[in-house]
């Protein structure tokens, strides 16, 4: 006797597994958020994988903005415990003296955490968002998010090979946030403060974000499906 053949998967009822198996192979995250001077959070959807579901997706516009709106409390969190899942290395002694006072490290101005949490800061397509440079006036975020091992290295590079001592020197007292140097052969380093990072916690909830935006989208269509 010969079998029927497999039903197809548009005219049967999806399951939840199905739902969460494209979701958790679709979406790619990169931990750590950081490339060059400017920043590059991938998070992207592969449509192959959702679209075998059998359901018309145009853009995943909507998941992508919430996921958005929700990294942007996650980083506001990593400013607000000094550092996530580890704390920052604190800062140095002159630091906080030129700084001040005692409130939580990278919030001074209030200026970088403002932009980074701003949904503004994100750019869209129809599978991924990005976070693909800082505006000018929080360029320093930069420097905290990778760290540097000297500042001179820093100016020498931007300046170019024929720039003169004292012009590299003043421009790494630029870079230096409140660092001096104390002689005129200190390197002055600055450790990597990570901001922007996806946590382990993020990734569940932003997968949960798809899961019932894929639920809601087959409710939608009228397409049936069971928590299977």
């Amino acid at each position: 006797m010969v079998g029927l053949p497999p039903e197809p998967l548009s005219n049967r009822p999806l399951r939840l597994s199905e739902i969460k198996y494209s979701i958790y192979g679709g979406l790619k995250f990169s931990r750590v958020l950081s490339a060059g001077w400017s920043f590059q959070p991938s998070l992207g959807v592969i449509a192959r994988d959702i679209q075998r579901l059998g359901l018309e997706i145009e853009n995943f516009e909507e998941p992508l903005h919430m996921a958005a709106a929700y990294m942007g409390e996650s980083f506001k969190k990593n400013f607000e415990e000094g550092g996530r899942p580890e704390r920052w290395e604190p800062l140095a002694q002159y630091t906080e003296q030129v700084r001040g006072n005692s409130g939580p490290i990278l919030i001074r101005s209030g200026n970088l955490l403002r932009t980074i949490t701003s949904f503004s800061i994100w750019h869209f397509n129809e599978t991924s968002m990005s976070i693909q440079q800082l505006p000018s006036f929080v360029w320093y975020g930069v420097i905290h998010q990778q760290g540097y091992g000297s500042l001179m290295d820093i100016a020498r590079k931007e300046l170019g090979p024929l720039a003169g001592e004292r012009d590299l020197k003043v421009r790494a007292l630029q870079l230096l946030m409140g660092q001096r140097p104390a002689s005129r052969h200190t390197k002055i380093a600055i450790p990597q403060r990570e901001f922007v990072l996806f946590q382990t916690e993020d990734i569940e909830a932003i997968q949960e974000i798809f899961i019932d935006w894929m639920e809601g989208l087959a409710d939608e269509v009228g397409r049936s499906w069971n928590r299977l």
